[in-house]
């Protein structure tokens, strides 16, 4: 089959999105002096913990908006079920758009504190990486299988009745973990924050690793590799 594209509207999100970034390195470019040093990383505390020079620490947000956006892209192009991958295009959408407008806010964010304004980084991380996984959760169950986008295992891959469960199941976890993690902004404590992401993320993966190949036991048409 053919591919034809039918991203027109999130590749337009995402060049406002690229355009946004590079217009906040152009307006912060001459207010940050030359031998700047600009936070690229944080500790579970929220503490910075890894710094750039100007010119690498300032492209780095648009860089990889644009890299990203070319990433996503790309993907739908080489999947083996892509009918499948585009009925799910909306989800696909959301997950595409949530990335890169994460990744810019962050930019928004390292400009703004570099400059001297006053950001706590983990009330900012929680409500950012909060809204992003309920956002995910939220359509994760509308998902259709594909080797893309999705919970991957060898038995969602050979099972449709193990997909779809396993992503409605996956949906529910992954807003539980992101309402968790957007609530503990409210305590601005990066820990608990990092300590409700790991363990929400662990938890769920473990789950539905499980989970997975509990539903495909039972699915009787389920596909397998036979000698």
């Amino acid at each position: 089959m053919k591919y034809k594209s039918d991203y027109k509207n999130i590749l337009i999100f995402s060049g406002v999105i690229f355009l946004f970034a590079i217009a906040l390195t152009i307006w912060a470019w001459d207010k940050v002096p030359n031998d700047a040093q600009i936070p690229v990383h944080w500790n579970a505390k929220g503490e910075v913990d890894g710094y750039r020079g100007k010119t690498i620490g300032l492209l780095m947000g648009p860089a990889t908006v644009f890299f990203l956006s070319i990433l996503l892209a790309f993907l739908p192009r080489i999947d083996p079920r892509l009918k499948n991958l585009q009925q799910s295009q909306k989800a696909y959408e959301i997950v595409w758009g949530g990335v890169v407008l994460f990744m810019a806010i962050l930019h928004l964010i390292t400009i703004l504190s570099v400059l001297g304004y006053a950001i706590n980084m983990s009330a900012a991380m929680a409500f950012l990486l909060g809204i992003l996984f309920m956002a995910i959760g939220n359509y994760l169950g509308k998902v259709r299988s594909n080797f893309m986008f999705g919970i991957r295992t060898a038995w969602t891959l050979s099972s449709e009745i193990s997909w779809n469960k396993t992503h409605r199941l996956g949906g529910w976890l992954f807003f539980i973990t992101g309402l968790l993690v957007f609530l503990s902004g409210l305590w601005r404590n990066g820990e608990l924050t990092f300590g409700l992401l790991f363990a929400g993320t662990l938890s769920s993966v473990i789950l539905l690793f499980g989970y997975s190949y509990w539903v495909w036991k039972s699915d009787e048409e389920r596909t397998e590799n036979k000698k």
